[in-house]
């Protein structure tokens, strides 16, 4: 569910900023968490229109349609899980939704290698169907290793051709190659592997990475190839070893994995730019969705790692569109972009009050308002 391309609704968005015709939406008087400046700003008003972002001030507030009153709540764009297996939380989609909706998430970039082990390229399509009706945004990565081992040692249902990823590359829901687990064969300049990343490389989109320990020129080998983020990195060293290679690396705190707090050492301690950190789930079960959260969980988690509040936001929303290339439409709030808020009562506890997506509201006190 996308609102229309902004070369098709921008004259309505800057005839909405004019005040020459109505927003469909406004939020009235928030504390808007800027994530690209780093502030909080007082007293802004947010207006809608078509489902995209027409004017964000606090010069006065536009007329419109229906007015939400935020009354001086916190405002920041919707969040973004960098890295997750929806399998792994043995829901459908239209089930993950209805649970990390409430939770302010408003997109994922899912690697749907379980489905695609089983039913390989038809896997994979049957996700992105059923999330084209969803409001929870799916962004969907290429499994690069179908089967995950050879023959000899896993018996797979399907396998992922090089040929299978030039296809699905073409899908518009598609963003990349999922984790590239394999790296002795990017280092061994394995085929099959090669022409994988060639054919994501070749179309404009990223390579996501997954790689433990390797040296200093392995993994300069590694980076070499286009692979640019990496989420397996579980203590200081590894990770900021990453981060000066430019690559992203991605904080994990999942359900199976917990390597957020040694991560994160690499700002908290060694303060490097954060600019080039985010933080992912990988995995989430039932019961920590429900008793601990989604993003809201690793934004609180951050926080309590030393975290600065604002910081922590930019790392589930800008920084997570900028590694995937969308940030002209998400991450941030700002003329434009599409209106996927999160309404928030307390910054550092992370409360969620309202979640918008499209410039609709999805959810309101952890209930979700819409037919899924």
């Amino acid at each position: 569910m996308k609102p229309p391309p902004l070369w098709e609704v921008f004259p309505e968005l800057v005839a909405t900023a004019m005040g020459r015709v109505k927003a469909d939406f406004v939020v009235q008087n928030a504390t808007l968490i800027d994530v690209y400046s780093g502030e909080l700003i007082e007293g802004v008003n947010v207006a809608i229109k078509r489902g995209r972002i027409a004017s964000v001030s606090r010069v006065g507030s536009v007329a419109g349609g229906e007015v939400l009153e935020a009354d001086g709540a916190y405002l920041a764009p919707g969040f973004l899980d960098g890295h997750v297996h929806v399998e792994s939380s043995m829901l459908t989609p239209t089930g993950f939704a209805k649970a990390v909706l409430p939770r302010g998430t408003t997109g994922v970039f899912m690697d749907p290698h379980e489905i695609a082990n089983v039913l390989g390229v038809e896997g994979v399509k049957l996700i992105i169907e059923e999330s084209k009706r969803l409001p929870l945004r799916f962004f969907v990565l290429i499994p690069s290793c179908v089967p995950a081992s050879t023959p000899e040692l896993e018996t797979s249902g399907a396998g992922v051709s090089v040929k299978d990823v030039e296809e699905l590359l073409k899908l518009d829901e598609v963003v990349g190659l999922a984790e590239v687990m394999n790296y002795p064969g990017v280092l061994a300049g394995d085929n099959k592997l090669h022409g994988e990343i060639q054919a994501s490389l070749r179309a404009g989109k990223v390579v996501d990475g997954h790689c433990i320990g390797l040296s200093d020129l392995e993994l300069s080998a590694y980076v070499a190839s286009g692979i640019s983020s990496c989420h397996e990195s579980t203590g200081l060293d590894e990770a900021l070893g990453k981060v000066r290679l430019g690559m992203y690396v991605m904080a994990r705190e999942g359900s199976a994995w917990r390597d957020l707090a040694e991560v994160l050492k690499v700002v908290t301690r060694m303060k490097v730019d954060p600019r080039r950190v985010i933080l992912v789930t990988d995995d989430r079960s039932p019961k920590d969705l429900l008793t601990e959260g989604h993003v809201d969980f690793l934004v609180r988690r951050a926080i309590e790692e030393g975290v600065d509040p604002v910081t922590a936001i930019q790392m589930v929303t800008l920084n997570t569109a900028e590694r995937f290339k969308v940030d002209g439409d998400l991450g941030g709030i700002a003329p434009g972009r599409y209106a996927d808020l999160v309404l928030l009562r307390g910054l550092e506890r992370v409360e969620v009050d309202t979640v918008i997506v499209n410039g609709e509201v999805v959810s309101r006190g952890g209930k979700l308002l819409v037919e899924l």
